[in-house]
């Protein structure tokens, strides 16, 4: 392809004219320096993602504030909100495709930490960071032009850089495998990639904001997080979901006729539940079902995250949110109820807004996060 500049500044790509990019009009992410659809890393004066192929001149796929910000990326796609009741937003999420896999994370901040809002950031930043370059690393990728240094990034987001995938490690949860083992992917990356990689992602968030001061005599930011990497059908298998988790933060696959949650919670209730301390109807209502038993920050011990794989039965959503959601809709059954009120066509940004909307509507008592994925085979 043939790119000329002309007297004016802008450029032809094909014969189509394009003006040089204005302030507002690239859709590089300014505080991560990466393509916002794959996080590939790019330079200055990129045209377009050399991993993806993505425009980078154009409104960003990213639009809001602090209070409420969305991002599209057509069949996945995030809303996080303030909520109605808090002063501000701790959560945070990271949306990405990479060569047809699709990565949903989303992290809530601990609010009774100082910092947790920046602490959720900078988590689900690296942990998106860190499962793209992963799903990249098996794929048919471009290789980084010599000469070119990387932009330059937050303070702590060098760890993208410098971690090691750890040794794949058990899995912490007591879920049966599924009856049919999905094959891996073509170019490398199957289930058993995805959990390495979910792995690395949650032991680089952790080292992030594992960085970052606490106030004097408080406690350490911290948050939770909870991610799914969703990838596409192979020639032996459907596609699959897999999913980690440290916290409370939540994983749903929803379909027209069935629903499932795929995590468990790491709370005080949840664990009391399953020592048999207290009947499984008190999990969400007794006064310690939000008590966290285990989560990211600096003064946290056990940041292994819990990992699953399943198998989709197309069509269907996966559902990555946080309690600001799952509050007000904890059944999976009472979750696709709610997704099945808008058409079979519906957008994942459709569905997004639709189940932040609704838990506004219910009282918004906390922020809000909800990444939708829309598999359709």
């Amino acid at each position: 392809m043939t790119v000329e500049h002309d007297a004016t500044g802008g450029y032809d790509v094909g014969g189509s004219r394009y003006p040089l990019a204005e302030r507002g009009w690239s859709r590089i992410d300014e505080r991560t320096g990466r393509c916002p659809r794959c996080t590939a890393i790019t330079y200055e004066n990129d045209r377009f993602c050399e991993a993806c192929g993505f425009s980078l001149i154009g409104p960003s796929v990213t639009t809001g504030d602090s209070d409420h910000r969305e991002k599209d990326l057509g069949m996945i796609a995030g809303v996080c909100d303030r909520g109605v009741r808090h002063a501000t937003n701790e959560d945070a999420m990271g949306v990405a495709v990479v060569y047809g896999t699709m990565i949903a994370v989303v992290c809530d901040g601990v609010s009774t930490t100082p910092g947790s809002g920046e602490a959720s950031a900078a988590a689900a930043a690296t942990a998106t960071a860190i499962l793209a370059d992963a799903v990249r690393a098996h794929g048919p990728g471009h290789p980084v032009p010599s000469g070119h240094e990387p932009p330059s990034r937050s303070p702590g987001d060098d760890v993208l850089d410098i971690l090691e995938p750890p040794t794949r490690i058990t899995d912490l949860h007591d879920y049966d495998e599924p009856t049919t083992a999905p094959r891996a992917l073509a170019g490398g990356f199957g289930p058993e990639e995805a959990e390495a990689a979910l792995h690395s992602a949650v032991l680089a968030a952790q080292a992030t904001i594992a960085q970052m001061s606490a106030a004097e005599g408080r406690m350490a930011p911290s948050c939770t997080i909870a991610a799914a990497v969703i990838s596409p059908p192979t020639a032996d298998g459907p596609s699959t979901v897999t999913v980690g988790w440290v916290g409370d933060s939540r994983v749903y696959l929803l379909g027209p006729r069935w629903s499932e949650r795929l995590t468990a919670d790491d709370t005080w209730a949840a664990e009391a539940v399953k020592a048999g301390l207290i009947p499984a109807s008190e999990a969400e209502t007794h006064r310690r079902a939000h008590t966290l038993t285990r989560w990211l920050g600096g003064d946290a011990e056990d940041v292994a995250p819990h990992t699953a794989v399943f198998p989709i039965e197309a069509p269907a959503t996966v559902l990555v949110c946080s309690d600001g959601l799952w509050n007000y809709a904890s059944r999976p059954d009472v979750m696709a109820s709610i997704v099945n009120q808008l058409p079979p066509t519906a957008d994942a940004i459709e569905v997004a807004r639709h189940l932040v909307d609704f838990a506004i509507d219910q009282g918004g008592h906390d922020n809000i996060t909800v990444v939708a994925a829309r598999v359709a085979r």
